[in-house]
């Protein structure tokens, strides 16, 4: 038994059903998360949290998040509604979980020291979950870059264009030719650098995840937070 406001997916209610996808894009949770066996593997995947977890838990985590999980602040009906998402993509995975190696969790705050690239180029901006090094960056002025290299960051380049090394590359030189209005300054990178910075935001997403994500077109809306 859950409560109600958590099972109105089941109802057939049209408009809780596509109402919580379109928060599901528009906060691009998949960039971290997998849900409905589609995402990233940067932090919980979310089906089987709906397994082990109360709705109410589920809806707690959203209104106060763990560390190195962005801040929403959502009001209580898009937590009942994204809720309500997350168990219907959960009821509705097919088949079993993509092979895949074990899923790191990263508790700590990876590149504390601040040694890595990101954390000295980008940090005092930006913050990114990564897959090697854990929690990185300090920064609430820009945009949250985790799975900025993936299929489920929003495409928010050029024209709703996918992120990739190249585009970064064209960004970090000069952000102003891309958006004429952009804030951010230029960010001086060597070749080798870029290519670091790149290896740090690589995200390897299942293969069932790509798939998922070239079917949908890779079309979640900008974050609320700002654009890279």
């Amino acid at each position: 038994m859950i409560a109600g406001r958590y099972a109105r997916f089941t109802l057939g209610e049209a408009a809780v059903v596509s109402e919580g996808q379109r928060l599901l894009d528009q906060y691009a949770c998949r960039r971290c998360h997998v849900i409905g066996n589609r995402g990233n593997r940067l932090a919980a995947d979310l089906d089987q949290a709906t397994k082990r977890k109360a709705p109410e838990e589920l809806a707690t985590a959203i209104l106060k998040p763990v560390q190195n999980m962005p801040a929403f602040h959502l009001a209580d009906s898009q937590v009942d509604t994204l809720v309500n998402a997350l168990l219907q993509a959960a009821a509705g995975r097919k088949g079993a979980a993509p092979a895949a190696g074990p899923q790191v969790v990263h508790f700590d705050r990876g590149g504390e020291t601040g040694q890595d690239l990101f954390s000295k180029k980008c940090g005092p901006c930006h913050r990114a979950l990564t897959a090697r090094l854990g929690a990185l960056g300090r920064g609430e002025a820009g945009p949250n870059l985790s799975g900025l290299l993936s299929p489920w960051y929003p495409p928010t380049f050029r024209e709703r264009q996918a992120w990739t090394q190249t585009s970064l590359s064209t960004w970090l030189k000069n952000p102003r030719t891309v958006r004429p209005w952009a804030r951010m300054q230029p960010v001086v990178l060597t070749e080798p650098e870029v290519r670091e910075l790149v290896d740090i935001l690589r995200v390897e997403p299942d293969r069932e995840s790509r798939t998922g994500a070239a079917a949908q077109g890779n079309g979640g809306q900008v974050p609320p937070r700002g654009r890279p």
